[in-house]
């Protein structure tokens, strides 16, 4: 059990400890430089935003959920076949000749077996999102200029790295799945990572949109005052975790997101994955511990409150304000 947990951690979670792969040197994303796509989106993972810092929840908080509603869902289904086959035990326990006791015996048994194994298989689906925290944030402190992560891989401890000493690169095009983007903590000589975290991006290898978040978080970082504030009139959506856990109807909304992209056309023929997500989105809401910064961190993070760039679940540009930007003169690029 302990080598499949490991097994299944390392599906799970970016290995540390080890030397830029070429292909992570190849595809570096400098933070002094504009991405290949110089458009800065926020998307739906930012948390909250101010003049001083912006904070986003991490890469699988919009697609969380899933997982959990299809354990309970094999689950229940595992339980209700074992109760089924044991009522049908009792049942016919008296009927049975003594020719057919055997091979009803061996069959009952096979069926636990089985359902026990399915059971065992699909555990790592309900603990890699319930029981842990609710997201794993990330602040990016241009005042301070350092970054604060909850890390994953050790449920919950905090990595604090200057922006300026973080390695980020995007995957490459031959890499299975997503594209994503990776920030390390690199050792001294600058040649092996000692942490990774990866950023809310969620897109295809040749998406015009995967640079969306990074260029938000990379111009908020390296822009100046009046480039903070361009980018706070952007906001018209944000993650509702701060402070709280996330509400049904705001879990349905991150899950139409997810599988819909926003579009009702995408989301009518998907409905059913997009229910079962948002229920399995308040299983981890419930079952999961919500992650407080604590007050060192947050000591460095103060804000006045009346910054105009205050931006929240509760404060937010409305739809008809903002325009998503055009991105179709960088389609194939």
């Amino acid at each position: 059990m302990f080598l499949y947990r490991k097994f299944f951690r390392k599906l799970a979670y970016a290995p540390v400890n080890r030397p830029l792969t070429w292909a992570e040197q190849e595809k570096h994303l400098p933070q002094k430089k504009p991405a290949p796509i110089p458009v800065a989106w926020p998307q739906l993972s930012l948390i909250r935003m101010n003049s001083t810092f912006v904070e986003f929840a991490d890469r699988s908080f919009l697609r969380k959920g899933l997982g959990t509603f299809l354990f309970c869902f094999l689950v229940g289904v595992c339980y209700y076949a074992v109760i089924t086959i044991l009522l049908l035990m009792i049942e016919k326990w008296n009927t049975v000749s003594a020719d057919n006791f055997t091979p009803m015996l061996l069959s009952t048994g096979f069926g636990f077996l089985l359902f026990s194994i399915l059971a065992i298989l699909i555990t790592p689906l309900l603990f890699i999102e319930a029981f842990n925290y609710t997201h794993y944030p990330m602040i990016f402190n241009r005042k301070t200029r350092m970054v604060h992560v909850f890390l994953q891989l050790r449920k919950g401890e905090i990595l604090s790295v200057p922006w300026d000493n973080l390695f980020f690169n995007g995957t490459h095009p031959k890499d299975k799945g997503d594209y994503n983007i990776a920030g390390h903590k690199m050792s001294e000589d600058g040649k092996t990572v000692l942490e990774t975290f990866t950023l809310p991006t969620h897109d295809q290898h040749d998406s015009e949109f995967r640079f969306f978040e990074w260029e938000f978080i990379r111009q908020f970082m390296e822009g100046d005052d009046r480039k903070v504030a361009e980018l706070a009139k952007l906001v018209v959506d944000t993650a509702c975790v701060n402070g709280r856990r996330e509400r049904f109807f705001e879990g349905l909304w991150q899950s139409f997101a997810a599988f819909g992209g926003g579009r009702l056309y995408f989301s009518i023929p998907l409905s059913p994955l997009i229910l079962m997500q948002a229920i399995g989105r308040q299983i981890v809401m419930w079952t999961s511990k919500f992650p407080y910064w604590p007050k060192e961190i947050m000591d460095t993070c103060q804000f006045s409150p009346d910054d105009p760039n205050i931006r929240d679940d509760k404060h937010r540009m409305t739809r008809s304000e903002v325009a998503r930007p055009d991105v179709s003169q960088y389609v194939g690029r």
